[in-house]
Order: C-alpha cells, then sequence, then structure tokens
C-alpha cells in the first residue's frame, strides 16, 4: 500500500522531471521497501523540483495548467445556466412559440436530449478500453516497472472519480428526464446536457493523462482521445439543435437570453472539444517516445 502511495507522488512532480527521471525513480520505488519516510521525501522532491523548475533539464516556460483551464471553464458553464439562463419568461415563451409551428420542436427537443446523453455515455465509456489494458498490465510481470505503477496510479484514479462522474451524470438524468429541478420547462430540459456532458469529459480527463505516464500506454492514451472526440461531436450535435428551437421562437426571447445561450453552446463545446485534442495530442507524444530514434 505504501509503495503504491510513494509510486503516486511521482505524479506531483513537474512533466519534463517525470519525463527524464521518471522511470528511473519508479524503478528505485520498485526495488526498495516504501516507508513514511519515502513519501515525505517524495514530497519535498517535488516541491523543490517546481521551485527550481527552470534547471530541469527539458523545461520550458511556465503554461496554465489544463487542469485548471477546465475548472475555470466548469465554472462559468454552471454560472451561465445558474442564474444566467434561468429566464423563465423566455424559456416558456421560446418553446411556445416553436411549438406553435407544428411537431418540428418536439422533434428538436427530442434529439437534443438524446444526443446530450449519447455524448455522455461515450465519454464514461471512452476509458473502458484504457482500464482494461491497465487492469492486464498490472497482473502481468512482462510489463515494466513504470508501466506496471502507472496502470495502478490509473486505477487508483479511476476508483477516486467514479463517484464525482455518477453525481454529475445523476444531476443530468433528474434535471432532463425526472424534472426534479429547474429546467424550466421543455427548453430547459432540452439544453441542460449541454451544461454536463463538457463536465463529465473533464472528469474523466485525468484517467488517459495519468496513462500517459508510461509510453507503453500512448495507444491506449490516443485511443480514448478519439472516442472522447466522438463525444464532442454529438454535444455539438445536441447544441445545434437546441439553437434550431431559439431560432424558431426567437420572437420570444430577451436578447440577453439569447446571448447567455449562445455564449454556454460556445464554452460547452469549447471544453468538450478542448479535452478530447488533449487527450489525442498526448496520446501521440506519448507514442513518439516510442519511435525508433
Amino acid at each position: 500500500m505504501m509503495r503504491a502511495v510513494a509510486e503516486a507522488m511521482l505524479s506531483l512532480y513537474p512533466k519534463p522531471w517525470r519525463e527524464r527521471y521518471g522511470e528511473e525513480v519508479a524503478d528505485l520505488i520498485a526495488s526498495r521497501p516504501a516507508r513514511v519516510r519515502t513519501v515525505l521525501d517524495l514530497i519535498k522532491g517535488a516541491a523543490d523540483a517546481w521551485v527550481h523548475y527552470r534547471h530541469v533539464p527539458g523545461a520550458g516556460g511556465l503554461t496554465v495548467p489544463l487542469a485548471a483551464v477546465l475548472a475555470c471553464a466548469g465554472a462559468g458553464l454552471w454560472f451561465l445556466w445558474n442564474p444566467g439562463v434561468r429566464d423563465v419568461a423566455s424559456m416558456h415563451g421560446v418553446w411556445a412559440e416553436a411549438a406553435s409551428l407544428g411537431p418540428i420542436a418536439g422533434k428538436m427537443r427530442n434529439m437534443a436530449q438524446s444526443w446530450f446523453v449519447i455524448a455522455g455515455v461515450i465519454a464514461v465509456l471512452s476509458v473502458g478500453p484504457l482500464l482494461h489494458t491497465c487492469l492486464t498490465a498490472m497482473r502481468r510481470s512482462v510489463h515494466g516497472p513504470l508501466t506496471r505503477m502507472t496502470a495502478r496510479r490509473v486505477i487508483m484514479t479511476a476508483a477516486l472519480l467514479v463517484i464525482p462522474v455518477g453525481l454529475v451524470g445523476l444531476n443530468f438524468v433528474n434535471l432532463a428526464f425526472l424534472d426534479a429541478g429547474y429546467p424550466v420547462g421543455p427548453l430547459g430540459e432540452a439544453m441542460v446536457g449541454g451544461f454536463h456532458v463538457p463536465l463529465i469529459m473533464a472528469l474523466v480527463l485525468p484517467l488517459p493523462m495519468t496513462a500517459a505516464g508510461a509510453p507503453s500506454l500512448g495507444s491506449d492514451v490516443r485511443g480514448t482521445g478519439q472516442i472522447l472526440a466522438s463525444a464532442a461531436i454529438c454535444n455539438a450535435l445536441a447544441w445545434g439543435a437546441v439553437a434550431v428551437l431559439l431560432v424558431l421562437g426567437s420572437e420570444k426571447a430577451s436578447w440577453s437570453f439569447v446571448a447567455m445561450v449562445a455564449l454556454s453552446a460556445l464554452v460547452s463545446v469549447w471544453m468538450a472539444a478542448l479535452v478530447a485534442r488533449s487527450t489525442i495530442r498526448r496520446g501521440r507524444t506519448v507514442m513518439g517516445l516510442l519511435s525508433p530514434a
């Protein structure tokens, strides 16, 4: 148990440091008994590596961490939903106007809900092949220490993320299908998934990013990114259906409501695309480390 904790501490080090010394330190941890002092020394070393970041071989300029970008985008997305798009008059007015034009309103609403659900399911299932590979790597001694250590970190991370992913998914289902909240009518039910899917994608992102610590898992990381790209496309299609509803009932919507919905859609689509793009690029980079010089 203590060895697994010590191995997890390597994720605290800067990326250039891990690429340069990660495998060597992982071998050292695997070959010696791990104690509390070992974990404390690794934490101290991580702090020192960040303080002296410029002296780490291969280190470039510091950039804003992807996790921080996604956290800000997710917070902004939820702020746009509550209270941003909770314009009751516009919500009901847009839907009433769109519904008066025929069955197209109901079809667009169902389409939006379906695409958002599909996107969320795809996002969750995207890490399935990666988790299977990691479980296999943990059981087979033919894999190197770095791969086995990384696989254990991925599984531990997955166990920690089960509850938050489940809570976001449950909240989506409750608001969109069970009327357990304040989506504000059919239009709110149609668009609420766009505020949840990017969060689900962001929550599963740590799994492929953690797996990227082992070059042998690069193909699985890239595969996860490609599946996440499908989820991002479904998310965009769902927002397209919401846009049709908004156009059909635009005469009953305030300009501020239209602006909030449009901004919400842009943030949602951008956030989902960023998660997919980052995962694919990380997988390609890791796979490049295996290419012969």
